[in-house]
């Protein structure tokens, strides 16, 4: 996971991802992914997001980190942003719980 949140998480970093019937189900933080690494192998903002999200999710009720997994999903790029340049974090977000939702097969109205 280091590779993907090469920054420390912090307990505000993650959200509760919640059944329909608002059942705890765990854990997670998620952030969009840039298109291109530079030629240092270092990510090329200048290219904008891809689209793609990663994700680290704790389920409930975990004890250690041993249980987090990682997972990606895709939402439209041109929705990552908003118009004034700042992540579009509700949209982000709600695709990851998606993802979240259909892995853990929770039947989740559509967000």
């Amino acid at each position: 996971m280091r590779h993907w949140f090469r920054y420390p998480l912090h307990r505000d970093d993650f959200h509760a991802l919640r059944s329909d019937d608002r059942r705890l189900l765990g854990y997670y933080s998620a952030k969009p992914l840039y298109g291109r690494l530079d030629m240092h192998g270092r990510v090329d903002r200048s290219q904008g997001f891809n689209g793609q999200i990663a994700g680290v999710f704790v389920p409930a009720p975990a004890r250690s980190w041993k249980h987090a997994d990682l997972f990606f999903t895709e939402m439209e790029p041109a929705a990552v942003a908003r118009l004034d340049g700042k992540r579009n974090w509700p949209a982000i977000n709600a695709a990851a719980e998606r993802e979240l939702h259909a892995r853990l097969g929770i039947d989740s109205r559509a967000q």
